[in-house]
């Protein structure tokens, strides 16, 4: 099995390769599995800029009824915030890494700058309504099956771990089948924020940062497709 990948991607490319020896890495673009380029001649995500783009991705949610942080418009936040209307919402770019570039807008300054952005961080081109949800889960999608789910637990500094969710997820892997759906992907990672009873997606990674034993899980479902084994939720 051949795996391609781009710069970006490669830390975790290494890693799935180093799981199996049948894995071979192909910094072009032909191979079985594509690991975070743009585009590559593989069946599996041959194409993922409907996530490279954010968005777009976040456009696909709204079509496909993706339940989501609302997507709001920039005059409508600045009419709110101008009239001493209270809003808080997300400004966000096309594209970001790890988090990186969201702005949070709550006064009418906030959203000048968002739209200026600065040298460090992008402008935003783009707004949701901020959710307050008391967890934050990553769940993997391959082919329509969840591999794994796990809960974030972040630190002061917005670090974070995983572990093992300890409430009801079924509507948390319900939303993420749907956002890998919606933009057309064999597999990923989806970002969720959820309750007890409701989910809102906030982005797919197709090309996720994987550590503990997440390159050997990513190893053997990549296996086990080729080999055309059957793969079921976890």
């Amino acid at each position: 099995m051949i795996l391609t990948f781009s710069g970006r991607s490669a830390p975790s490319a290494l890693k799935i390769a180093d799981e199996d020896i049948g894995i071979r890495l192909n910094r072009g673009s032909r191979g079985d599995v594509n690991w975070g380029r743009a585009r590559a001649n593989t069946s599996l995500n041959p194409d993922i800029s409907n996530v490279t783009n954010k968005r777009l991705m976040r456009r696909l949610f709204a079509e496909h009824d993706v339940p989501m942080p609302e997507l709001v418009s920039w005059s409508d936040v600045s009419s709110d915030l101008t009239r001493g209307i209270p809003r808080k919402v997300i400004g966000r770019p096309d594209s970001h890494m790890k988090g990186r570039g969201f702005w949070l807008i709550q006064r009418p300054g906030d959203m000048v700058k968002a739209m200026r952005g600065t040298r460090r961080k992008k402008a935003a081109t783009h707004f949701m309504e901020y959710i307050d949800a008391p967890r934050e889960y990553r769940v993997h999608i391959f082919r329509g099956k969840s591999i794994r789910i796990s809960e974030k637990v972040f630190d002061e500094a917005r670090d974070y771990t995983t572990g093992k969710p300890q409430h009801e997820v079924k509507h948390v892997r319900r939303g993420a089948k749907q956002a890998l759906e919606a933009v057309g992907l064999d597999f990923g990672a989806v970002d969720i924020l959820a309750s007890n009873t409701k989910c809102w997606v906030l982005e797919v990674n197709a090309a996720p940062g994987l550590g503990g034993s997440m390159p050997k899980l990513y190893a053997e479902t990549f296996k086990r497709y080729m080999n055309n084994e059957r793969l079921a939720d976890e």
